[in-house]
């Protein structure tokens, strides 16, 4: 009986103590929560326990962990995780997408008139604005004369803006005489026609109206003066004054210029601070050329004519191939040139495809030229100064396809009143002269076409190359 109410008395104990035992708090049995239970001073925690400890807490049951751990809560709550996202968002915003000026109220100056053909660019036409223009690069077109609109993109914040600005294009440049028919000569009892005596064009007008004042009387010998004018279809005018001489023989014209030997043109204007190299330019008119004895002369490069065109398929130049490989062959730096009076962007992009084909990949050491050079008369091309210099476009876009590049010849008076390049297009100098004073920038310089040296029978042209190095 004593061991029964014994044994019921162990039994009574054991469910009072398994009662009495709490329950698995769930808290990761980590070195400092061993230590906190082994002592179970809970009340006693120290200040300096790490956030880290509290934030590997998870929940629990509040009846499982002491009221007197006040760090808890208010460590969870100082960094909320949403404040940090938008912070992070806004950085990547802005190094991505970078915040241009928005002005309240958006303005741009700029001219009310341009220049007809004028070449300018949008950041120049703007002359002023508080915003940034997407592209300023782009032409403002004056091809056309009238009143036009131009839309002007624009950054506003992080948008693009529009803004319609509107322009003028006048006229007001007058014709350019280009021949002044100094030496006009005509024979006794011929034909007086002025428009074969002088030559003109004007930068917009492709045709301008020709007047002048005084006679001339082709059946009796004389000296007769004239006063020409040259007027466009917007009124400007230029004038000019000449004589025209009849008689029965035409007076002897003789070229002034003296022969110069290569060896002199070389030491004369050998610059090494500009890299100079000394060269000829060639075509069928020099014949036979023995290119070593021209290479042993010191001749360091040659450009020749690969062929030309006169409104017709183009003609090859009847010695090119010989003078291309003999020329390689010797030890010359080569490039060629192609001469032509096309009128038609067809008709050069024609010329550009043949060039091609004839060159049948040859490496050239310099950009191809283009020589358009025939402005005795030029207003019989029945072309303004704009259309020419668009065609000069087309043949370095054409050959640019092609992975060629262009360069463009001209003498100083018409690169000066005709040709509007712009600065970086590379140009071909005629100016013959000792000393140039072409005040544009040039690569290649045509001092002479009275060059003698051996190898070559008759003159030939002497050129300058800047920069050879």
């Amino acid at each position: 009986m004593k061991q029964r109410k014994f044994s019921c008395l162990i039994v009574l104990f054991c469910l009072l103590t398994a009662c009495a035992k709490p329950e698995d708090s769930g808290i990761p049995e980590s070195t400092e929560t061993q230590e906190i239970t082994e002592n179970s001073e809970f009340s006693e925690i120290s200040e300096n326990t790490e956030i880290t400890e509290t934030e590997t807490i998870p929940e629990t049951n509040p009846e499982t962990i002491p009221e007197t751990i006040p760090e808890t809560e208010p460590v969870t709550e100082t960094i909320p995780e949403e404040t940090t996202q938008e912070t992070t968002e806004t950085i990547l915003e802005t190094e991505t997408d970078p915040v241009f000026p928005m002005p309240e109220n958006v303005f741009f100056n700029s001219p009310e008139m341009l220049e007809a053909c004028q070449k300018i660019k949008l950041e120049n036409f703007i002359l002023d604005t508080n915003v940034v223009l997407q592209n300023p690069e782009i032409l403002v077109d004056t091809s056309q004369i009238g009143v036009f609109e131009i839309s002007v993109a624009y950054h506003y914040g992080t948008e693009i803006r529009e803004q319609i600005i509107t322009y003028e294009v006048r006229d007001t440049m007058p014709p350019v005489i280009l021949n002044n028919g100094s030496g006009a000569f005509i024979r006794t009892g011929g034909e007086f026609n002025l428009r074969n005596l002088i030559g003109y064009g004007d930068s917009e007008d492709p045709s301008p109206s020709l007047t002048y004042e005084g006679d001339v009387d082709t059946s009796v010998p004389g000296a007769y003066p004239l006063t020409v004018y040259i007027t466009d279809r917007s009124g400007n005018q230029s004038e000019c004054y000449l004589t025209v001489t009849v008689g029965d023989e035409a007076p002897n014209v003789s070229s002034t210029r003296s022969q110069i030997h290569f060896q002199d043109f070389v030491s004369q204007y050998n610059d090494p601070e500009r890299g100079t190299a000394f060269g000829i330019d060639v075509s069928k008119w020099q014949g036979y050329i023995n290119y070593d004895a021209v290479k042993q002369a010191g001749c360091e490069f040659v450009l020749l004519r690969i062929g030309a065109s006169y409104g017709n398929p183009p003609q090859m130049d009847e010695y090119y191939f010989y003078n291309i490989d003999s020329a390689k062959q010797a030890g010359l730096q080569v490039g060629v040139y192609f001469y032509t009076t096309d009128t038609t962007e067809e008709q050069i992009r024609a010329d550009v495809a043949w060039i091609v084909e004839n060159l049948d990949g040859r490496e050239l050491d310099f950009p191809i030229v283009f020589d358009w050079e025939d402005f005795q008369n030029f207003q019989k091309y029945e072309i303004s100064f704009h259309d020419l210099n668009r065609l000069y476009q087309v043949f370095s876009e054409e050959l640019s396809q092609s992975g060629y590049d262009a360069m463009l010849y001209g003498s100083k008076n018409y690169l000066e009143n005709v040709w509007g390049m712009p600065s970086d297009c590379p140009v071909w100098l005629a100016h013959y002269t000792t000393q140039t004073n072409y005040p544009g920038s040039y690569q290649f310089w045509q001092r002479t076409d009275a060059g003698i040296i051996p190898g070559i029978a008759v003159p030939v042209d002497f050129d300058i190359f800047y920069n050879f190095n």
